[in-house]
């Protein structure tokens, strides 16, 4: 396979690879290599993610925060899935606010550009409140990272045909790949909502090697699309070039979703991303325009007891403040993973998105 090439200039190109099932219970990888013809921007230039010839008069109009909610077309019918949460556990009360407090708009607006600086050392004074929300999240606690990787390769820089063929062969013997048995909570859940995923298109967002994506297409996904911080030679794209396909239309909205172990960190600076006390929640939103009406995001990270926490600069720790928030838009159905009392469990939650439906 052809390894990644960047040219400067006017001419960029990316080699990506489609990660398809074809056979019932197991499924392999083909590759292709796709060239765009768009300049190169610099870091410091303007970062316009939009065509000019597409949304203006969308932007002129208004018209664009109603294309996000509802993706050029009117609201549809969506069938819900039943709520099954125990009454047992912290989290059966937990109620996702009707849509979250910023516009879709900003949220897809929101800086892509990797930080020019190392990352923060402690929250800087101007944001405490933020990402503290008004004292609500514990940020007592302290574990230093500085491993920027936007604007850079990812860990595991090349997803090659026998890498994906190995781990969906892990995936067939349910054998752990990562995060030990939280991990596998993710095959209880395609088990169990496996219509969502069959046959179907599905994004991950977050994923440094193929193992989630090898697990989805083990269960019978068509087709699966990576969003990552690092540059990855495989079906990948860093955030500001799925941006710029997806709001200029050259992306349809996916069936499915799933990011485990990821928007914990969105904002924190951790991974040379600019700092953003709401960066996690937007992503979320943005998120609601992704999946279609009615269609499924199964998201994992970490919890404690409901108690909200922000370990500085390395993760968030979720509970029934943040949680409402970071599940505005969606419907909490169900949660995959019992108990919580050990510091970190990383249940699998299935939340189904109820934007754009009537």
């Amino acid at each position: 396979m052809k390894s990644l090439n960047r040219t400067k200039g006017k001419r960029t190109q990316f080699v990506i690879a489609v990660l398809t099932s074809f056979i019932a219970g197991y499924g392999f990888a083909t590759f292709f290599s796709v060239t765009t013809d768009t300049p190169r921007k610099d870091s410091r230039s303007d970062d316009k993610t939009i065509d000019a010839a597409v949304v203006p008069t969308k932007l002129q109009h208004g018209f664009l925060e109603n294309w996000l909610r509802v993706r050029d077309g009117p609201a549809v019918s969506c069938i819900f899935e039943p709520v099954a949460l125990a009454e047992s556990e912290w989290f059966h009360d937990v109620t996702p606010d009707p849509m979250p407090n910023f516009t879709l708009t900003s949220a897809w607006l929101k800086s892509e550009a990797p930080s020019a600086m190392d990352a923060a050392k402690d929250i800087p004074p101007m944001y405490e409140s933020g990402f503290d929300m008004g004292g609500k999240v514990n940020t007592a606690q302290r574990s230093y990272y500085n491993q920027a990787y936007l604007g850079k390769t990812a860990q595991t820089s090349t997803w090659s045909k026998d890498l994906i063929s190995k781990n969906m062969q892990k995936a067939s013997n349910r054998k752990p790949m990562k995060y030990g048995g939280d991990g596998l909570k993710i095959h209880d859940g395609a088990i169990k909502y496996k219509s969502y995923i069959e046959g179907k298109r599905g994004i991950v967002i977050g994923s440094e090697d193929p193992w989630v994506e090898a697990i989805m297409l083990h269960y019978g996904a068509a087709k699966i699309l990576t969003v990552e911080f690092g540059e990855i030679n495989s079906e990948t794209m860093i955030p500001k070039e799925f941006t710029e396909s997806f709001l200029n239309g050259r992306i349809d909205q996916f069936d499915f979703g799933i990011t485990y172990s990821s928007l914990e960190h969105d904002g924190l600076g951790r991974y040379g991303d600019v700092l953003n006390p709401i960066g996690d929640l937007e992503s979320m939103g943005k998120l609601l325009s992704i999946i279609k009406p009615g269609g499924l995001l199964f998201i994992g990270f970490p919890t404690h007891d409901g108690e909200d926490s922000l370990v500085w600069n390395a993760h968030r720790i979720y509970g029934k403040h943040r949680l409402p928030k970071l599940f505005a838009g969606w419907k909490l159905i169900d949660v995959i993973g019992k108990g919580g009392g050990r510091a970190y469990a990383q249940h699998l939650w299935i939340l189904q998105n109820a934007n754009g439906c009537n």
